[in-house]
């Protein structure tokens, strides 16, 4: 979704043709700051999800939906809900090189409860509390932008700005099935997902054998697993418009990035490329969020935070020399990152 790339820095900033200092700004905000992951049904309802950790998925039960929401990040060295928990640097999902795929993921199954919905009114993507400061030529980007996805609204300019995607258009696994056929003999559960699996027992099909979250999706009365396909089929109105969005269906769907790395707060382009993620900072939140298109309902709200580390005080050394903080929020140990290497195939 170009959405959540826009929300995660394609804009250019005014230092991305002098790389010692983006590099220099990447520093900075690993030593300042921590990651913290919160998830609800709307903003005042928000609670600290344990980031990588496959047996505390949060269940989201409100009016408009009812599901489960995991969210991974490689390399996550922030804060848990657990302090039981110390956060695993690298989940079980992103094994067998999947990082290469992506460097986080939001993952939700459940089902939306509202009436008379479409896939035309179930909108994903990022939305912003102020207005932002826009750099020179950013209308190119846009441009460029809507090219990629022609399901993209923009709304930049206002005090309000938002950047989404109709949901089935837009995340690059989607399963779905009737909320009363069950799968999954609970004696063979996967480590990934296992806690979902158990509660929710998908039919065939719907996750792989490693538990991941696989294209699984009616078209025209054929079974699709061509992600590519779903999402050039939703592009068009008519075809969302027709797409009847039942209360007793359930919706299995994963949203990831190999160039967002929301743990160093930067992105990581191809060409080795690390550039400081603009509209992500202490005050600003990166937040994705699942409304109607009209705004008047929200499903679930998932917020990556930057945690001041003034909150955190240092503790003794480690064997190899190196700092350590320890956060009050959660009573364990974090150690001060080094510099995020570049993106590259092999990562």
């Amino acid at each position: 979704m170009l959405g959540g790339l826009f929300g995660g820095g394609l804009i250019p900033s005014q230092n991305m043709f002098d790389p010692m200092t983006s590099q220099r700004l990447v520093l900075e905000r690993n030593a300042n700051y921590v990651l913290r992951v919160r998830v609800g049904p709307d903003n005042a309802h928000l609670e600290t999800i344990d980031v990588n950790y496959e047996h505390t998925p949060v269940k989201i039960d409100s009016e408009n939906f009812t599901g489960y929401i995991s969210i991974r990040v490689f390399g996550f060295s922030g804060l848990m809900a657990d302090p039981c928990h110390p956060p695993p640097a690298n989940a079980e999902y992103f094994s067998d090189g999947f990082s290469r795929k992506a460097l986080y993921s939001i993952q939700v199954v459940g089902q939306f409860k509202g009436h008379h919905l479409t896939a035309d009114d179930i909108m994903f993507g990022n939305y912003f509390d102020r207005r932002l400061p826009l750099p020179p030529f950013s209308g190119l980007f846009e441009w460029f932008m809507r090219r990629m996805d022609r399901t993209l609204v923009l709304d930049m300019k206002s005090d309000t700005p938002s950047a989404v995607s109709p949901l089935l258009a837009t995340v690059q696994k989607l399963s779905y099935w009737d909320s009363s056929l069950h799968g999954w003999e609970t004696d063979n559960i996967p480590q990934i997902n296992n806690r979902i699996l158990r509660e929710v027992r998908p039919i065939d099909g719907a996750f792989d054998k490693d538990g991941r979250v696989t294209e699984y999706f009616p078209i025209k009365d054929t079974l699709n697993k061509d992600s590519k396909k779903r999402r050039r089929y939703f592009e068009k109105s008519s075809h969302r418009q027709k797409w009847k969005i039942k209360p007793t269906e359930t919706y299995a769907f994963d949203f990831y990035s190999p160039f967002i790395d929301v743990n160093h707060q930067c992105v990581r382009m191809p060409n080795s490329v690390v550039e400081p993620m603009p509209f992500f900072d202490s005050d600003m939140p990166l937040r994705y969020e699942c409304r109607t298109r009209d705004r008047r309902h929200t499903f679930f709200i998932v917020q990556f935070e930057l945690i001041s580390a003034s909150r955190a005080r240092p503790l003794r050394a480690a064997q190899d020399g190196r700092p350590r903080r320890q956060y009050r929020d959660s009573g364990y140990e974090r150690e001060i990152l080094d510099p995020p290497p570049p993106y590259s195939e092999e990562a």
